[in-house]
């Protein structure tokens, strides 16, 4: 697709970015959809910019798409990784390159931040995006993610 322009995130952008978790949360069943915790992490990812960062796909002026990324401590590889944490272009404009664009632009980000890798999670039943980040390079793992919240494991615990 031509004049897409990919740029930094803004606090402007932020009531569109959660429209686009709240549509990324219903494919990812693991995560609710908040839309005031989603506001908040996408504040503190504007806040440290090189912690991690938001891009934005503009076609026509319009948002069609983001991208969050975080960097990370790799024990594995010794170094940095890139976390790409959300990811979503919107109906209509998917296999248009648009996602294409937006991970090369988070592998520019990460690589000027000293990551060697990237590494991400997405649910299982999301065939297109599994298909979209093999057809990128990246490979199954045979790792298995875990989540939990931090109360209810102490709780646990003690």
């Amino acid at each position: 697709m031509k004049n897409i322009r990919i740029r930094k995130g803004e606090p402007g952008d932020i009531q569109t970015m959660v429209t686009f978790l709240h549509h990324l949360f219903e494919l990812e069943k693991d995560f609710a959809i908040d839309a005031d915790k989603n506001r908040v992490g996408l504040q503190l990812l504007l806040v440290d910019q090189h912690a991690g960062t938001i891009y934005i796909a503009e076609a026509a002026g319009k948002v069609v798409g983001m991208v969050t990324a975080q960097i990370v401590v790799s024990t594995s590889s010794g170094g940095y990784s890139i976390l790409l944490e959300d990811m979503y272009v919107a109906s209509g404009f998917r296999r248009k390159g648009i996602g294409t664009k937006l991970l090369e632009q988070v592998i520019v980000w990460g690589s000027g931040q000293g990551a060697h890798r990237i590494q991400l999670v997405a649910d299982v039943t999301n065939i297109g995006a599994l298909m979209f980040y093999r057809q990128a390079g990246l490979v199954t793992s045979r790792m298995t993610a875990l989540y939990g919240k931090l109360d209810a494991i102490n709780k646990k615990l003690t």
